[in-house]
């Protein structure tokens, strides 16, 4: 981690280190955006927190961990595949520091005990990747939307999950493309083998249709593979889905 950047309350931590990139774009040229990388912007609480689809993440503190990662883009900028990336990441975080057992539901939510327990959002910007994840901590279920849980951690060990993130995206984000982090998403997959009901978008604006499907795995780049009652075979990559669990 080369610079930590900490608030106490912002709109989102991931549109602050977006507003620091592009106020650095616009100096006097003699400015790499790689000096950036490595940089992490933190905050107590979000205002306007954010996750995938433009979907709103609840933020209101307590001991919860809202960090963002200023990172060089990898050779694979696929949506799905960053996420994947980041979801392992933060399993391996958690699974390091505390006795939790997370699961991942495709792409990217992370679930301990069927509720979500952390949201992932990663946004390219010329020249980087800002990749921003918020897990819940030490949070009442009245502080939360009624699919999300919250981890509950002492100060120390909150700390420590911290730190270990910090260095789990940079240790792993130098193997992104690593096969082997793809076996770790594989391993703590929710969905492989399981009957699913994919949500697609409908023609009207925030509607969406149900599309029962079986999960047959998780292609290298992340992509979700998928075969329908009809037998056909469909490899997901869209970050217009959602699929939930029968």
């Amino acid at each position: 981690m080369n610079n930590l950047l900490h608030y106490k309350e912002l709109d989102s931590t991931n549109a602050e280190a977006k507003r620091h990139i592009r106020g650095e774009h616009n100096r006097d040229g003699s400015f790499c955006v790689s000096d950036l990388y490595g940089t992490v912007v933190t905050a107590e609480s979000q205002t306007a927190g954010r996750g995938r689809l433009g979907r709103s993440f609840a933020s209101p503190g307590g001991g919860s961990i809202y960090a963002s990662f200023i990172l060089a883009p990898p050779d694979n900028p696929a949506e799905q595949h960053i996420t994947a990336f980041a979801a392992v990441v933060v399993c391996l975080a958690i699974e390091k520091t505390t006795s939790y057992k997370p699961g991942i539901k495709w792409i990217n939510d992370i679930l301990v005990d069927g509720k979500k327990i952390c949201g992932i959002l990663a946004e390219s910007v010329p020249g980087a990747v800002v990749l921003g994840i918020g897990i819940n901590i030490n949070l009442n279920e009245g502080d939360l939307p009624d699919n999300a849980g919250s981890l509950v951690l002492d100060e120390v060990t909150r700390d420590k999950l911290f730190d270990t993130l910090a260095e789990e995206v940079m240790r792993c984000m130098a193997v992104s493309d690593s096969p082997d982090l793809m076996s770790e998403y594989l391993k703590r997959s929710v969905l492989v083998k399981k009957e699913v009901i994919l949500l697609l978008k409908d023609e009207y604006p925030g509607n969406y249709i149900g599309v029962p499907a079986f999960c047959e795995g998780i292609a290298d780049d992340g992509a979700l593979i998928v075969q329908y009652e009809n037998g056909s075979v469909e490899e997901l990559r869209s970050g217009e889905i959602s699929v939930r669990l029968v």
